[in-house]
């Protein structure tokens, strides 16, 4: 069983935004469907096999994941133009469960790890490549069914960026994009590649910022500066690093607008809102208004994962939810069942905190924070993201080593 999870494993990650295309295109469907149905079973059986208990964070998630449909069930909120089974096979936390459940129950060997670390740089290198060709083409590879014609032509509109992640979610490439230049960065540059290095850090930059997404511009430049902030080498290293991170930017501006596409534009108008309305800040103001209004009518068990016509109204179109992760969570969930979830992705972090300073891998626990920060300014989160399920399949594979290790032996990259 354990060689079979590995590779389905390969096979799935980090490739998930190639194969949601290739079953959206076949069947219409969400791909989160088809992975719970095959990923649940699995799940099951590894969980009834298992004599480990399951470490602390996928306990309290587990926890959260009963209360999430609980909630669903109790409040209504299945949609009226589905049924509750599908409404409970695509549901992420539940994906999120199973794919965890797998992860945990699964042994990963330094030969794995080089086949899923090749991978990742090659999805990134994809993800490089589709992104350079929509900036004179923005309908390629793009998923206009995901949220309905109106979103994806509103972001077309807005000039944004999705690579090839559109076909799992319009969030997926803020969030699991830092998580695989996070990772990549921590396990190349111990190699001391330095080309695949200057690779992966162009790509980076570059594909954060036709992406247009103001977090995951800060986010990228962050996960780019990990091999800085984090190695022991000298201060001529250290400072050759950071030639290389510029270098690294201005590669990737000089390419951007050879292609067309104006950056400085981006800064004026995405980053700085030079000449704007602040929109976007007002909109993060009147959510905390609106929460400090509503959240006292149900602080214990929340209104259910579904943002209710008076909050809506309230929020005077600026936004269809509060635009806070945290407190859009409390308000769904109340107290009660946001403090399962905010315990486990607290768990995670100090999982991947600790991960770094034993070994030395920094790459999930950059990306784990670069999660946390996102949901400051939107509401996404979401456990079954690629990015995600890697960070704690490599945390999984660094913390399973013997205690008496130290730093593992360096990864071999190809």
């Amino acid at each position: 069983m354990n060689k079979f999870t590995q590779n389905l494993l390969l096979i799935l990650f980090p490739f998930y935004p190639l194969w949601a295309w290739v079953l959206t295109f076949f069947t219409n469907k969400n791909i989160a469907v088809f992975v719970n149905i095959l990923a649940l079973p699995i799940a099951l059986s590894l969980f009834m096999k298992s004599t480990k208990r399951l470490p602390n964070y996928l306990i309290f998630f587990l926890l959260f994941t009963i209360y999430h449909l609980s909630s669903i069930f109790i409040n209504n909120l299945i949609s009226r133009d589905t049924n509750w089974v599908y409404a409970v096979l695509s549901d992420p936390n539940l994906l999120a469960c199973a794919l965890l459940i797998i992860v945990e129950n699964t042994t990963f060997d330094l030969k794995f790890i080089n086949k899923m670390n090749r991978h990742i740089f090659l999805i990134v290198l994809i993800s490089l490549v589709v992104s350079l060709i929509q900036i004179t083409n923005p309908l390629f590879f793009f998923n206009m069914n995901q949220n309905g014609d109106d979103w994806g032509l509103g972001y077309i509109n807005e000039n944004r960026n999705f690579s090839i992640y559109s076909w799992v979610d319009y969030h997926t490439l803020g969030i699991t994009f830092p998580f695989l230049i996070a990772i990549l960065l921590s396990q190349y540059s111990t190699a001391n590649r330095n080309f695949k290095v200057f690779l992966i850090i162009v790509s980076g930059i570059l594909v954060s910022f036709l992406s247009r997404y103001r977090f995951m511009m800060i986010s990228a430049l962050v996960v780019c500066l990990q091999p800085i902030f984090m190695s022991k080498k000298n201060l001529l290293n250290k400072l050759s690093l950071l030639f290389l991170f510029l270098s690294c930017i201005f590669l990737a501006g000089f390419v951007a607008e050879k292609s067309g596409y104006k950056i400085s534009e981006v800064i004026d108008n995405r980053i700085l809102e030079k000449g704007g309305d602040f929109a976007s800040a007002r909109a993060r103001i009147t959510s905390y208004d609106v929460f400090m209004l509503k959240f006292p009518e149900h602080p214990l068990f929340g209104v259910g994962p579904s943002t209710r016509q008076d909050v809506i109204a309230l929020l005077n179109d600026e936004a269809p939810i509060i635009h806070v992760g945290y407190l859009s969570y409390l308000y769904y969930y109340g107290i009660l069942g946001s403090l399962l979830f905010f315990i486990s992705l607290g768990l995670i972090l100090k999982k991947a905190w600790d991960v770094g300073v034993k070994y030395k891998f920094w790459g999930s626990f950059f990306g784990v924070v670069t999660f946390c920060v996102a949901n400051i300014v939107f509401v996404y989160f979401n456990f079954s993201e690629m990015g995600f399920v890697l960070a704690l399949l490599y945390i999984k594979y660094f913390d399973s080593k013997p205690s008496s290790s130290q730093i593992p032996q360096v990864v071999r990259i190809n």
